[in-house]
C-alpha cells in the first residue's frame, strides 16, 4: 500500500511518534501502577450517568457516590465510561484517599485502557517506522 509519503520522511516521523507512544505507555503504566498502590476499594452507587456524543454514538460517564474509609461521602464522575449502568446500581469502585474525587471503576478496561491504547500506537508507529527504513533501504539498494 503506497500513500504517497516517501520512506525517507515517513521513517523518522514514525520511529519518533513510536518512541514518544513508548514514553507515553511507560509513564501511564507507571501512574495506574501508583494509582493502584494506595487505592483503597468501595462499592459506590450510580447518581446519574453524563451523556457524551460522539459522531455516531453516545457514551456515558457515571456520576458515582459513595463513602470514603474516613466516614465522608463522596460523589465524583468516573474518567472512563461503561455501557449498561442505571441509576440506583451498585459498583465496585477505586479511589485515591488523598484525593476520593479520583476515582476509577473497579475493572480491568477502566484500570488499564489509557495503558492499551498508548502500547497500541506506540507498536503501530515503530512497525510503520522500522516498514519505512526497510523500504528506504531497499530502494537505495543496500
Amino acid at each position: 500500500m503506497h500513500f504517497g509519503i516517501p520512506p525517507s520522511v515517513l521513517a523518522p516521523v514514525c520511529l519518533i511518534g513510536g518512541v514518544l507512544a513508548v514514553a507515553w505507555a511507560v509513564l501511564a503504566y507507571r501512574a495506574q501502577r501508583r494509582f493502584l498502590r494506595r487505592a483503597l476499594q468501595v462499592i459506590g452507587v450510580v447518581q446519574s450517568l453524563r451523556a457524551e456524543r460522539l459522531q455516531r454514538t453516545t457514551i456515558y460517564f457515571p456520576v458515582i457516590q459513595f463513602t470514603t474509609a474516613s466516614d465522608v461521602t463522596v460523589t465524583a464522575e468516573s474518567k472512563t465510561s461503561k455501557s449498561g449502568l442505571v441509576i440506583g446500581q451498585k459498583i465496585a469502585v477505586l479511589y485515591d484517599p488523598n484525593d476520593p474525587k479520583n476515582l476509577e471503576l473497579n475493572s480491568f478496561w477502566s484500570r488499564w485502557v489509557l495503558v492499551w491504547i498508548a502500547a497500541f500506537f506506540a507498536v503501530l508507529l515503530l512497525g510503520s517506522g522500522a516498514a519505512a527504513v526497510v523500504a528506504l533501504a531497499a530502494s537505495s539498494g543496500h
